[in-house]
């Protein structure tokens, strides 16, 4: 318990440095939301409520909003836990060699990824309110946003186990979040109610926000997907970071150093 609670303490410890992110979702999401929503009509627009099956009657201003709300999550969340995966992989390396359990360190990150991305969410919510009249279920919208953000920390969380090079990862962070969220959004992407959107990873949380907006659905069946796509990205991550930080025997590790 007491490796558990020093491995959590650092893990904490690596989002907290990351000043340029917080400075992002501090100034950056309330600037977002205006601007998008400044700009987008409150004109209604067809969405596909895929959990009845059916078009619904979406406000154009408050479904831009959604989707700006989820494009920055996925971004900026992306980003810092990437960041933070990347550069504490050497140092989680020697603490786990001085004798830090593995198991110890996997249940920590854990942890402060489910508790740092459900704040975030919990701050992103409030601040939609402020651009929007309040949804039907403002605790589904929550839960989408939380949806999102476990998806891409982790996603995060797993390139910072994989790529060294810290441009070519915020690259893949970014393009990869615009691209999903971007095309989930019916008015800017004509084709946002194909069904082969249903295979991104934000599709879940897009149906969430959605049915916590304009609808009374509680849409069980996307909170699943949801958390298909964070653990498997999570499982993959940890596994990564299981192995890089696997001990080696003083041989090998002998050479290794000599070389």
């Amino acid at each position: 318990m007491r490796q558990f609670t020093a491995a959590l303490k650092f893990s904490f410890k690596e989002q907290m440095t990351n000043r340029f992110a917080f400075g992002l979702l501090v100034v950056f999401v309330p600037i977002w939301y205006w601007m998008i929503g400044a700009i987008t009509s409150g004109d209604a627009v067809a969405f596909r409520f895929r959990p009845t099956g059916n078009f619904i009657q979406a406000n154009g201003h408050d479904l831009v909003l959604i989707t700006a709300g989820l494009n920055v999550l996925t971004m900026i969340l992306g980003f810092m836990f990437f960041h933070s995966a990347h550069r504490s992989l050497a140092f989680d390396k020697r603490l786990t060699r001085a004798g830090l359990t593995r198991f110890g360190f996997i249940a920590a990150k854990t942890v402060s990824l489910v508790v740092g991305t459900a704040v975030v969410a919990l701050y992103t919510t409030l601040i939609l309110i402020a651009f929007w009249h309040f949804p039907h279920n403002i605790f589904e919208v929550w839960l989408g946003f939380w949806m999102a953000s476990l998806i891409y920390g982790a996603f995060g969380l797993l390139l910072g186990m994989l790529i060294d090079n810290e441009l070519v990862g915020f690259f893949i962070v970014i393009m990869l979040s615009m691209m999903d969220t971007f095309l989930q959004n019916p008015i800017g992407n004509p084709a946002a109610n194909k069904a082969f959107l249903a295979y991104f990873p934000s599709y879940g949380a897009t149906q969430l926000d959605v049915a916590g907006g304009f609808t009374h659905t509680f849409a069980n069946g996307e909170i699943w997907l949801s958390l298909g796509w964070f653990v498997s990205f999570l499982l993959l991550a940890l596994g990564i970071f299981y192995m890089r930080t696997r001990r080696k025997s003083s041989v090998v590790q002998a050479i290794a150093e000599s070389v």
